[in-house]
């Protein structure tokens, strides 16, 4: 049985700490990347694949370790419908209240699940609890690898949303070229928005494309 300690490197105080957070990409590109909070109703991910699928829109999934584990075909489906997965921890904690420690684990057991998931840890650690990191999380995240956070500059409020509308309207007030827009799996108002919501980026001249392309030099 694994336990917490082997998440840690030899010498903690030697690790590297994460660069800045990846908040958007360039500017000068007609581009921008949906990405989710991977949690919730199974149901609810399904449908919003099928979306994907149907509307041929790759997206990234930042993965809750604890999530990935209790549905280990997930993993493989967001794959295999050409989109990317990532970490977002283990057990979404608040983490600029977890010590240096317990940060570096969740973040650790978060990458382990997600290789288990699908056999690699993924480019992209996203916080959680937070939409910056600190320089703990940075620690944290360097400690498992992971160059940069993965934060976002549209923030689509889809967890408190009370319409489709809602949801659309807030992420089109804000959004640019390269931007990376935040958003959940496990909410019916998420799921009714994305076809609106990728039919008005479109309109705007705007891809939607996986992180790492939005990335790319």
């Amino acid at each position: 049985m694994i336990g917490l300690t082997d998440f840690f490197l030899p010498n903690l105080a030697d690790a590297a700490s994460a660069g800045s957070d990846i908040l958007h990409g360039s500017r000068s590109r007609h581009e921008v990347a949906l990405t989710f909070h991977g949690s919730g109703d199974l149901t609810i991910a399904h449908r919003i694949l099928e979306i994907m699928q149907k509307t041929h829109t790759p997206i990234t999934v930042l993965g809750v370790g604890t999530w990935l584990n209790a549905n280990p075909k997930i993993g493989h489906e967001i794959l295999s419908g050409g989109h990317e997965l990532g970490n977002h921890t283990y057990s979404h904690k608040t983490m600029p209240l977890l010590s240096l420690k317990e940060a570096t684990v969740e973040v650790a057991k978060g990458k382990a699940a997600v290789i288990k998931s699908v056999g690699t840890a993924g480019k992209y650690f996203r916080p959680s609890g937070v939409i910056r990191s600190n320089a703990m999380i940075r620690r944290a995240a360097g400690a498992s690898g992971y160059a940069h956070c993965l934060s976002y500059d549209v923030d689509a409020m889809d967890y408190q949303a009370t319409s489709a509308k809602e949801i659309v309207n807030t992420c089109m007030r804000s959004v640019k070229n390269g931007s990376i827009i935040g958003m959940h799996f496990g909410y019916e108002h998420t799921v009714a928005a994305l076809p609106l919501l990728i039919k008005a980026l479109h309109e705007k001249k705007l891809t939607p494309v996986t992180v790492t392309h939005l990335l790319r030099t």
